[in-house]
């Protein structure tokens, strides 16, 4: 059975690709989206709400059209698959789709590199503290990896392994007391399987200097994707969740920590992190 590789939910306003969903922005949306899909895909009477795009080649796409019911003398919506469309066309759809995957990825970036300029602006540096804060964090939500129940393959759990020597070692990184900006974090093995490994095949998992990133560009967004997963929310409410983690963060960050942490201060971040990720997941059982 083929894998599903490219998703449009229409209703949502989702694209996934690979598995990875991203919620496409109001005016991404308007203004690139719509125009592409009209009319082959979207008319003013039969509305696109799902296209599906198979590992295989085939793919499915469901419209929705206002019909009148002489049974019950109504108007109501009806769905239904539409007809074929040429191969090209479908394909042009979907390669289109792929680019406005990548599109939303990177405006999202730029909303986090946005974030973390005003959280340096207020906190004047990153400190060795907040480099061990995001490692530990990151070390603590993968420990499921390393249980002799995990149902990971053994490959998949040699690069989590990895992952987490990585992880380790960014402590003994030259810039971890001299320059916590420039410590670099990588990329963890679901984003290598899901996403990089798909365009850089013949690169072996953090094997290349392009699978670490800075703390700006890496650890806030990992972070809010991590909790978003573990909430199980669409990223329409994550923003506001992570709109609270960045004012969290901030009013915590505004402590000067000192090069050495204390048994008490490291009790103090562990329990801010702990009520952080509490509230969140208390938030979401109101919805």
């Amino acid at each position: 059975m083929a894998d599903i590789q490219v998703q449009l939910d229409v209703i949502n306003q989702e694209i996934s690709y690979n598995g990875m969903p991203k919620v496409i922005p109001s005016t991404y949306w308007t203004d690139t989206l719509v125009p592409l899909m009209y009319p082959t895909w979207d008319t003013d009477k039969d509305k696109l709400i799902l296209f599906v795009y198979n590992t295989d080649g085939t793919y499915i796409a469901k419209r929705r059209k206002y019909v009148m019911n002489f049974k019950t003398n109504t108007n109501e919506w009806k769905d239904y698959e539409m007809e074929a469309v040429a191969t090209a066309t479908v394909t042009t759809f979907k390669d289109k789709l792929v680019e406005g995957w990548y599109a939303v990825d990177a405006i999202e970036n730029t909303e986090f590199q946005n974030e973390l300029a005003g959280i340096y602006a207020k906190t004047q540096n990153v400190s060795p503290a907040t480099v061990r804060l995001a490692r530990d964090f990151l070390l603590d939500e993968t420990d499921w990896s390393q249980v002799a129940d995990c149902p990971l393959s053994s490959d998949d759990k040699a690069l989590y392994t990895t992952y987490r020597q990585k992880l380790r070692d960014i402590t003994t990184d030259p810039n971890f007391n001299s320059n916590a900006l420039e410590v670099k974090f990588p990329i963890s093995p679901r984003f290598y399987n899901k996403v990089y490994k798909l365009e850089n095949a013949g690169n072996a998992y953090l094997a290349t200097d392009d699978q670490f990133l800075k703390l700006g560009l890496h650890y806030l967004k990992l972070f809010k994707e991590k909790i978003a997963y573990y909430l199980l929310m669409k990223s329409v409410t994550e923003r506001s969740y992570f709109d609270r983690l960045l004012n969290e963060y901030s009013n915590h960050s505004s402590k000067t920590a000192p090069a050495e942490l204390t048994t008490a201060e490291v009790q103090e971040k562990k329990d801010w992190l702990d009520k952080l990720i509490q509230m969140a997941s208390d938030e979401k059982g109101t919805l």
